[in-house]
């Protein structure tokens, strides 16, 4: 039967009529499935789930490569069940049919209405199980990864890739930030990744040529986020260092600002509480996913060295009013656990960030981070953020960012 229903496409499925279920989810793993473009039904997005329950609480895990997404908000209503992601606004509001879930994925939440067919069959641990060859290749190793090919968009980035058995985890990485945890695998010549994290729904395949090369890729985020793309071998592929992307312009203006926190205080860079201390300023966004990354490396940050001088302060991006804005800010600080002040600096944009971020030019990516001494003189600033998905690359930034730190912390 479970095969039966694995071969079944999501448009069967969703017009399945309605039975008497168990109101209890079974236990374990689970396919879930995502089709981001209703017009396109070779990019379907599967992910592994696990379900767990006891006598106090229900849990959905969200498995990506190393990264693991606990969702604890699951809501029932009769044989509707509504799941939650954390930190972002992301929902699955789906039901019962026969043994599976069916329904629609709302990737900024009910309220704003855009949403993706879903549904999720249990007992599924492969991530693309329609597909069950022999892998042809061993894909491990960097990647130069060719974004449009022969096009006025094309860019370059790189992909780090690891494959065992059939299996391949990795990321992606550009000169802004990276794909976070992406899993899927070979089989055949099929080359075939995916994630989904609540701000991110990736999906991406390609061919395996007979030199080695992955040709004829196409890669989806939303109906509006699509590109065909190639890689090449590439071990010494690189991208360009986040602080050599921006930087500060000749004879700029004095850096400061004065925005409201989530109580509506006005906090201000000429506060007495960040006088004689180094200081830290992010541009960010609660819907940023390398934000959230870059949020959880810095909590631990400004634990470990508040006590020693060290302040740090966010600035958000967000909705068009303080308002709408207020409830998703505290969402981020309450489940990033984030120990420092998140401030309301206007709609999220490239205009405002300019704006806020005036004494710098360049790329401005969200995160964007600035590093300011104890005399108030700014040292360093740095344009996105690549995360734990990245491996080594991510060890080195904070060996490197420590470093700085004690650095500007020792400074008279």
């Amino acid at each position: 039967m479970k095969k039966l229903l694995l071969t079944l496409s999501l448009a069967t499925l969703l017009l399945t009529g309605c039975m008497d279920f168990q109101k209890n989810l079974p236990q374990g793993p689970w396919l879930g499935v995502i089709r981001i473009d209703s017009t396109v039904s070779d990019m379907d997005l599967p992910f592994n789930m696990v379900y767990e329950k006891n006598i106090e609480i229900e849990v959905m895990y969200v498995l990506n490569a190393d990264e693991t997404i606990f969702i604890t908000e699951i809501d029932r209503v009769g044989d509707s069940v509504f799941m939650k992601f954390p930190v972002f606004a992301s929902e699955i509001a789906c039901e019962f049919r026969h043994d599976s879930l069916v329904g629609r994925y709302y990737p900024k939440g009910v309220a704003a209405g855009t949403s993706y067919a879903f549904y999720a069959t249990p007992g599924v641990e492969e991530r693309f199980p329609w597909f069950d060859e022999e892998p042809i290749n061993d894909v491990t190793g960097r990647w130069s990864f060719i974004e449009n090919p022969g096009t006025p968009d094309s860019s370059v980035m790189v992909g780090e890739f690891t494959q065992n058995g059939s299996r391949v985890t990795g990321t992606i990485l550009n000169p802004t930030g990276d794909y976070r945890f992406l899993e899927g695998k070979v089989s055949g010549n099929r080359f075939m990744l995916s994630a989904i994290d609540g701000a991110h729904t990736l999906v991406l395949t390609a061919e395996i040529s007979p030199d080695g090369t992955l040709e004829n890729g196409k890669f989806m985020g939303s109906p509006g986020w699509k590109s065909n793309w190639r890689a090449v071998r590439d071990e010494e592929a690189t991208i360009p260092r986040g602080d050599r992307l921006i930087r500060l312009k000749p004879d700029a203006k004095p850096f400061t600002f004065a925005f409201p926190d989530i109580n509506g205080d006005t906090v201000s860079l000429t506060d007495a509480g960040f006088k004689d201390k180094v200081v830290i300023v992010q541009a960010v966004g609660t819907w940023c996913p390398n934000c959230l990354d870059e949020a959880v490396f810095y909590r631990d940050i400004y634990t470990e060295y508040k006590d020693q001088g060290l302040e740090i302060v966010a600035l958000s991006f967000e909705d068009k009013t303080f308002e709408a804005s207020v409830p998703k800010m505290k969402r981020f600080a309450e489940q990033t656990g984030v120990g420092y002040p998140l401030l309301y600096a206007g709609p999220r944009g490239r205009e405002s960030i300019r704006a806020v971020l005036y004494p710098f030019e360049g790329i401005m990516a969200y995160p964007t981070t600035i590093f300011i001494d104890k005399k108030g003189k700014i040292r360093k600033v740095e344009t996105g953020f690549s995360g734990p998905g990245t491996g080594e690359h991510f060890d080195r930034y904070v060996d490197e960012t420590r470093g700085y730190i004690n650095e500007l912390l020792k400074e008279e």
